[in-house]
């Protein structure tokens, strides 16, 4: 395939926008209008009134139509029930919010019409369109459908409505307007279909068949801008009073009018290597009945070097060697995975017996036991042991750690004391070039040593991003292992520069996580020495921002020194390149 340059058109000439009348596709199509000024064709279900009843005109407030609704049926005669009046008032507001859509685009310099069509019709939406489709050259999908409920609820009625609007909707608009014509086109996705959400299968589904045909259809037209953005929640739209207010609580934050329509036209504007983006944070998973029985679980998994691209830069004596904090990974996402709407908080008695070393002899499969000791509705616990069979059949054990998810995580604490100051400091890459850290580039995380001292050290970190195909069956969820690795590579300098050994991880005490650590920003890991001797060196490590806010906290974490360890640091290239898959 040919690689084609892509440069925003200067101007979209005529936007087509289904579901745009009212809410949040609105609100990004009078976005859109300020950023292009362009021609907008708002197609929803909802009727447009051009002359409002005598009994609705002045009155603003619900109560007061409703009343004046029912007074004027009254005198008329006829007997409506209060669900037909709260349609009649409905059908008023509903014709309202789109007129005022349509000024708003007009003010912000575009010209707008609004077509009632059924998207889900093909023969109504060609009629209604035929006389546009050759001047389209944009087009946003944001019309959508709910009906939720829990999928043992879900009549076929309620699945062919919410996936229809979405999937078949969209597949009819592309019938009548040819992606091929298109420079722009616009997919509102749900971060519901990247995380799931309890009593949205069906809404679940559409939109990741959105984010799907949205990377066929870049592959297939790749001059035109295709995006599919999963929304989370806004504030405004779907999202009711009585939501918000359970969004609010639960700490999911709401994306405002202005991040997300200055989100969407910043995404239009640069050239995007992927279609499919998810603006948002995971939707909250109702609070379910914790079963009291206490349950055991066996995972199996096949672990291989090609499989993981990363482990090229964490190689000892010639071999890769799984990072420590990767089996604590390991741990963290099975548990996470085992109980939907529960969030990483600590682990304790993490232990090493015998790390993994991808060589000649090392097995293909591991197990992976967990068994609850703890359970409530705030939170659970599960203790977890990481074994592989040898050729003889004994079990070999290598980790185990104890893993606390909770509800609800604590509010972030700040770190009692820090130290910022560059008194004694060392650049990062010469201690990554003289291989005291025999790490390769994606784990060279550390900037700088800002000072050390016989009681501990500071270092600054920042860590750029890498692909999450090279981070392979360790993919970054909650937990950032190859960010934890960079704050824990304190305790090799610190042992290197105060008793001229190097080490390798032993156990941790105990870690909390305050909250998830991102790639790309700086932050600092302040190590306090706990205790220390020539064969071992335990210190707690604190990752916090230059404010001190702590993003997480390990206690007691202990490496066992050996100057032999220096040698094997300087062979950490692997022997041969292995082919990744």
């Amino acid at each position: 395939m040919s690689i084609i340059d892509y440069s925003p058109p200067s101007k979209i000439s005529h936007f087509l926008v289904s579901g745009g009348g009212k809410g949040i596709t609105a609100a990004n199509a009078i976005a859109l209008a300020k950023a292009y000024q362009s021609r907008f064709t708002l197609v929803g279900r909802s009727e447009l009134i051009e002359t409002e009843p005598a009994w609705a005109i002045g009155l603003e407030d619900e109560m007061a139509l409703k009343q004046a609704a029912m007074d004027h049926f009254q005198s008329e005669g006829q007997k409506l029930t209060p669900k037909d009046i709260g349609r009649e008032v409905k059908h008023i507001q509903s014709s309202r919010e789109i007129h005022k859509t349509l000024q708003a685009i007009e003010i912000e310099g575009g010209k707008a019409e609004y077509i009632q069509a059924d998207i889900t019709n093909p023969a109504d939406l060609r009629e209604k369109l035929s006389n546009l489709v050759q001047e389209i050259n944009g087009l946003l999908h944001g019309a959508g459908a709910l009906a939720d409920k829990f999928i043992e609820d879900k009549l076929e009625a309620d699945f062919d409505l919410v996936y229809g609007v979405k999937v078949t909707g969209l597949r009819n608009l592309l019938d009548i307007v040819p992606p091929q014509q298109l420079d722009y086109l616009i997919l509102f996705s749900s971060v519901a279909g990247f995380y799931g959400n309890a009593g949205q299968a069906d809404y679940s589904i559409g939109n990741e068949v959105l984010n799907k045909l949205a990377h066929h259809l870049k592959l297939s037209h790749p001059s035109c801008q295709v995006l599919s953005i999963g929304w989370g929640p806004w504030d405004g739209g779907m999202v009711t009073p009585q939501l918000k207010r359970i969004l609010v609580r639960r700490n999911v934050p709401l994306i405002s009018l202005v991040e997300g329509t200055q989100a969407l036209v910043g995404l239009m504007d640069e050239h995007q290597d992927s279609p499919q983006h998810v603006i948002g944070n995971p939707l909250p998973f109702p609070d379910r009945k914790v079963k009291p029985d206490l349950r055991q679980y066996r995972i199996s998994r096949k672990l291989s070097l090609e499989r993981n691209p990363f482990l090229a830069d964490h190689v000892i004596g010639g071999n890769a060697v799984l990072p420590t904090v990767c089996a604590v990974a390991w741990f963290i996402n099975s548990c996470a995975s085992l109980n939907p709407g529960y969030l990483f908080y600590s682990i304790s008695d993490y232990r090493v017996f015998k790390g993994i070393v991808f060589d000649d002899h090392s097995p293909e499969e591991y197990l992976l036991e967990l068994q609850e000791l703890e359970k409530s509705t705030d939170a659970i616990i599960l203790n977890g042991k990481i074994s592989s069979v040898l050729p003889d059949g004994n079990i070999r054990f290598h980790y185990q750690a104890q893993v606390e998810l909770r509800k609800r995580l604590p509010e972030r604490l700040m770190i009692s004391s820090f130290n910022l100051s560059a008194e004694s400091p060392i650049e990062g890459s010469t201690l990554y070039d003289s291989k005291i850290l025999f790490h390769g580039p994606r784990f060279q995380g550390i900037r700088r040593v800002l000072n050390i001292s016989e009681t501990g050290l500071t270092t600054e970190c920042l860590l750029p991003n890498f692909p999450a195909e090279e981070m392979g069956q360790f993919p970054v969820n909650t937990f950032n292992p190859y960010l934890a690795d960079i704050h824990l590579q304190s305790l090799l300098i610190w042992a290197n520069s105060q008793i001229g050994s190097i080490g390798l991880p032993l156990q941790i005490a105990g870690g909390i996580q305050y909250h998830p650590v991102p790639f790309d920003i700086t932050t600092y890991a302040t190590m306090t020495v706990k205790s220390s001797t020539p064969h071992k060196l335990v210190a707690d490590v604190t990752s916090h921002d230059r404010d001190g806010y702590v993003f997480s906290q390990v206690i007691d974490a202990e490496i066992t020194l050996n100057e032999k360890l220096f040698g094997l640091f300087q062979e950490n290239q692997l022997e041969s390149d292995p082919i990744w898959i």
